[in-house]
């Protein structure tokens, strides 16, 4: 047997089992109209034309399932509630004397939205990924774009949010958060550089904040990043792999297979001068978990950790104009000294106990960052003699504790409650630097503890198998104190607290469609640089700009409505609605380099995915997510969110080893500040792999169109001609995103 789980911290009462009846001798031929039954809960399906088939809504529990088909023997396959609770998606298969096999590919907890997305490693493999945060480019409605090297956090949009580097995406691995409340560069900066993509089981994706386990940050949504070796990739395993672009990484880990992927340990170096000019960058990457202890009566205990370093250089966004006129080249820079370093490490413990009707689940981390930034996003516009190159610098001492404990109360009644805390000790700077790196004015020397306590409660409710109801809120207390080094050390202490209730509905008349109902409120905390006397002298975002009033948390109020349609593996569609209203919205400035805080914003938008598996092997799908994004008051659009994101993906996972996939994105133009718009965003990518016992090969194309990518896109003003009189008037920037590029990684697992 072989399995993979993550551990969920909501009460479940049913899942779909889903799986396939083959027969071994005929190098498995799907078995059509197959008998799957569990005869104790009298749950029967039979298979379709291929042999898949879907328990629906199974209770929890053991189960035993017993196949049966004309002429074959009858077999059956035990799960134990313990299986079927843990294990996100599992694989038990063996083979009878008549040759029937029976598969059973996942015991998926229904859906909490309609927008609900998993991604599991045969998703990952479908597509090329450099790292970590590129997984999420294979969910449907995201779009990533890395105005920087790789070496840097990147920037995420999704459902008419420009989530910046995160700062309306929350993003947690195995529930300890990942974003940086108070980053320096950007609040709520994300970097997952510290995280190995081959240590990566699952990712699910909610969009919008209605489930009450998702905290700050997640008013565009939340992507919950799960740790495990796949199945298939259990032993030990090295890689290497060369790029076009001077790229070089190697790759060793080690995963037992009696730890079924929940222990191990993993390693990568890389090295890559990247394409054009300041996009060279090296990092290296540690991950680990050891299962400490794992008992039917005492739970399971893990610990697990995660660490990286980066060195890299930054090639800054440049002025289409120049672009156009041969003053510099498309994927050129200005600044010949931009760069940055990059160090993070994380130690965390995770405590499981279920027992009957109970569960709990207890976590703690503590964790050390450090960032250090040389940029210049507007030339010698402010400072006209010596340049506006600022240097930014952070260190971080974070912690967290987190407990939830579920009481299934009665057969149809389960109650959810949990208690936490994060905080962060931090030391911010930044510096005016000339041109010979000497610091010419502070900006800002800032010094701060933040801590964000939370508290929920919320009830599932099953009063008929086809309905299911989550109601709860969770109150969230922020506490800030700062003391603002260029202010006589001025110290200020503020407490904000934010209540957010939940609530999702499933209704499922038929087992093959259902209607979900969603709400949820969202929020961000204000930075700690908002209780500071820093104030920049110059920015870059004059329209829908409010002033007055003291600091307070973002708060979005966001509702979804969604139907899903899945009447056999040859069939998924999903169809979504949603609104989001913010009343007092805040977005990056790249000339003052802070968040402003704007005017109040509603989305209104729409999202189809439809996929299909024709074939065992083949996996296709084609999504549009339409958004528009308007400020309430004067009905200008919001800046720089897409208003169409569209994307068309392949897949082959055939069981001869052969692997292929192909992805194809399409963004329209997005709106920018001062009514200017940016390029339609259009890049093709693929990947062919093959597998042969234990030798591994792989070849991966960015760019497959060879299309000069406009990924990065803004509009303010910038000033680079030094000595000569500064415009004020805005204009457009770009940073360029890969021209065509290949990677070759050849790899031996035994």
């Amino acid at each position: 047997m072989v399995c993979s789980w993550a551990a969920h911290a909501h009460p479940r009462t049913a899942s779909d089992i889903r799986g396939r009846v083959v027969d071994a001798q005929l190098e498995g031929a799907g078995v059509p109209e197959a008998l799957v039954r569990i005869e104790a809960l009298e749950i029967t399906e039979f298979t379709d034309a291929s042999g898949y088939f879907t328990l629906h809504e199974v209770p929890e529990g053991n189960v035993v399932l017993t196949v049966s088909a004309e002429d074959y023997e009858t077999t059956s396959v035990s799960l134990t509630a313990a299986q079927r609770n843990d294990l996100v998606r599992i694989t038990i298969s063996f083979s009878a004397a008549d040759s029937l096999t029976v598969t059973v590919e996942g015991t998926m907890p229904e859906p909490e939205t309609a927008s609900t997305t998993r991604v599991f490693p045969e998703d990952m493999r479908a597509a090329p990924i450099r790292n970590a945060e590129e997984i999420l480019r294979q969910v449907p409605g995201i779009t990533l774009v890395q105005h920087g090297s790789e070496g840097k956090g990147y920037q995420y949009f999704l459902r008419g949010f420009d989530a910046t580097h995160g700062a309306d995406l929350e993003l947690t691995i195995d529930g300890i958060p990942l974003n940086e409340w108070s980053n320096i560069h950007a609040q709520a900066y994300l970097d997952l550089a510290i995280l190995l993509p081959e240590a990566v089981h699952e990712v699910a994706v909610t969009k919008g904040p209605f489930s009450l386990t998702q905290g700050a940050f997640a008013m565009a949504g939340t992507a919950a990043f799960h740790l495990g070796m796949p199945s298939d990739a259990l032993g030990w395993r090295a890689a290497y792999t060369v790029g076009t672009t001077n790229r070089h990484r190697l790759y060793f880990g080690y995963s037992p297979e009696e730890g079924e992927g929940q222990n191990f340990i993993g390693a990568a170096a890389t090295y890559d001068d990247g394409f054009g000019t300041r996009r060279q960058f090296t990092r290296t990457i540690l991950n680990g978990r050891a299962v400490l202890f794992d008992d039917v009566h005492t739970g399971t205990m893990t610990l697990t950790g995660l660490g990286n370093y980066s060195v890299f250089q930054l090639p800054g966004t440049l002025r289409n104009a120049d672009i156009d006129a041969g003053v510099v080249g498309f994927d050129g820079a200005y600044d010949r000294q931009a760069e940055g370093m990059s160090a993070r490490g994380i130690l965390a413990t995770d405590y499981q106990y279920d027992h009957d009707e109970h569960r709990i689940s207890v976590g703690a981390y503590g964790g050390f960052r450090q960032l250090e930034l040389l940029e210049n996003f507007t030339g010698f516009l402010i400072r006209p003699e010596e340049g506006d190159r600022r240097e930014q610098g952070q260190r971080t001492y974070s912690f967290g504790f987190n407990a939830n404990y579920d009481w299934q109360a009665l057969d149809s009644l389960a109650l959810q409650t949990g208690a936490g805390v994060r905080g962060d000790r931090f030391t911010q700077s930044e510096d005016n630097v000339g041109q010979d790196l000497a610091v010419l004015a502070p900006r800002r020397d800032l010094s701060a503890t933040q801590l964000i306590a939370h508290a929920l409660v919320g009830l599932r409710w099953n009063p008929v198998q086809s309905l299911h109801v989550d109601v709860g809120a969770r109150v969230d207390m922020h506490y800030v104190h700062t003391t603002d080094h260029l202010a006589a050390d001025l110290e200020n202490s503020e407490i904000l607290v934010v209540a957010s209730p939940r609530a999702t509905l499933r209704w499922k008349p038929h087992k093959a469609w259902g209607i979900f109902l969603a709400y949820g409120r969202g929020f961000r905390p204000p930075e700690a640089r908002a209780f500071s006397a820093f104030t920049p002298t110059q920015t870059g975002l004059a329209n829908e700009v409010t002033s007055g009033g003291s600091p307070n948390a973002t708060v979005s109020d966001a509702v979804e409505l969604g139907f899903r349609w899945e009447p056999g593996a040859w069939l998924n569609l999903r169809l979504t609605g949603f609104a989001t209203f913010i009343a007092r919205e805040t977005l990056f400035d790249h000339v003052s380099g802070v968040n402003l805080e704007l005017n109040g914003t509603r989305r209104l938008g729409g999202e189809l995915v439809v996929s299909t598996q024709p074939l065992p092997w083949l996996r296709l799908s084609a999504d549009l997510t339409i958004v528009d994004a308007r400020f309430v008051e004067s009905g200008n659009q919001v800046p720089f969110a897409p208003w169409l994101v569209s994307g068309v993906r392949a897949s082959v996972d055939h069981e001869s080893g052969f692997r292929a996939g192909l992805r194809l994105l399409a963004v329209a133009p997005r709106p920018l500040p001062n009514d200017a718009r940016g390029a339609t965003l259009l890049m093709l990518d693929m990947t062919v792999g093959y597998q042969w016992r234990w030798l591994q090969v792989s070849i991966e194309l960015e760019n497959v169109l060879n299309r000069e990518l406009r990924e990065g896109e803004y509009h303010y003003a910038s000033h680079w001609q030094q000595g000569q009189t500064a415009s004020q008037i805005p204009v457009l920037h770009t940073t360029a995103g890969p021209p065509f590029n290949a990677r070759f990684t050849v790899g031996v697992q035994f």
